[in-house]
């Protein structure tokens, strides 16, 4: 049997954390256990919380944490968590119905390995900041795939992960705290993602476990989110060599081929394949006017 502990950490967004909750607690198999890492939210969180436990037939725990950076928030999840595997989905994350029961088949497919990485969708599909966001966001993946093998685990992502929480203490693996003071130490994903690899972990995925992210819906979301998501992944060339871990992806990125494929998964009309060619341009622009600025 497959001991699964689930960890969502939360900030002020109570409704879009009662979604996930409850894409969580109507799947098909549940966790053994939930466990909601609280960042000391203003709302109605805790009370959301308080109600859950009652009716609830998994053990959901709540915590209040006051700690400040990704890193100690993401690891006092790691470190309430009771269960061999432990797995994050983000609080404005949708669960798809089958995605406990995906994770415990590759778990006793995969029992060697240290991660298991799910797959994305975008819970706002015909909004087309959302459409390019999820269109990045799952290249940067796929160009670190081999068949199910993870080949580069900096692609590692805490929306939709899980984790075997007794290599990462036999290797004395945590999420880098001393990483706090760049970006409030985000991109902590990618980094224990890097030093498991380094450790000799191993990583699969299995696309079949998907949860629907909340992606951008405007301009300005969308801009700050991908100079947000540029900035902390630039702050790990600090520690680690970006370069050449460029080497270990498969390809490089063709914009007009990768927005072509995206049309024809996902059906897109000629219109709406041109609105998001022009959007995923002006990302490619920024990124070049920001690469160009620190070099």
């Amino acid at each position: 049997m497959s001991y699964l502990s689930v960890v969502i950490v939360t900030k002020n967004r109570a409704l879009e954390l009662s979604q996930c909750l409850g894409s969580l607690l109507s799947g098909n198999s549940l966790p053994n256990e939930i466990i909601v890492i609280d960042n000391n939210s203003k709302d109605a969180t805790k009370q959301l919380i308080a109600g859950l436990k009652i009716q609830s037939k998994v053990n959901v725990k709540y915590f209040n944490f006051q700690g400040k950076g990704y890193p100690k928030i993401y690891n006092k999840g790691l470190h309430e968590a009771r269960n061999e595997w432990v797995a994050f989905i983000d609080d404005d994350c949708v669960a798809s119905i089958n995605w406990v029961d995906e994770i415990k088949k590759s778990i006793k497919k995969h029992p060697e390995v240290s991660a298991i990485m799910g797959w994305c969708g975008t819970y706002y599909s015909k909004n087309v900041y959302s459409q390019a966001t999820l269109m990045f966001d799952n290249d940067w993946k796929q160009r670190s795939l081999n068949g199910v093998n993870v080949v580069d685990l900096e692609v590692l992502d805490n929306k939709n992960i899980v984790y075997k929480k007794s290599f990462l203490q036999k290797k004395s693996l945590k999420y880098d705290e001393n990483r706090v003071g760049y970006e409030n130490g985000a991109a902590e994903d990618c980094d224990l993602g890097m030093q498991i690899q380094e450790a000799g972990g191993q990583a699969i995925c299995n696309k079949k476990m998907i949860v629907w992210h909340k992606d951008p819906q405007d301009w300005l979301w969308f801009m700050k989110k991908n100079i947000a998501s540029w900035k902390a992944y630039q702050s790990l060339g600090i520690k680690w060599d970006l370069q050449e871990r460029e080497k270990l992806k498969s390809k490089p990125i063709y914009l007009m081929e990768l927005v072509r494929e995206f049309k024809n998964n996902f059906n897109l009309s000629q219109i709406e394949y041109l609105q998001l060619f022009l959007v995923s341009k002006q990302v490619m622009i920024l990124n070049r006017f920001l690469s160009h600025l620190i070099n």
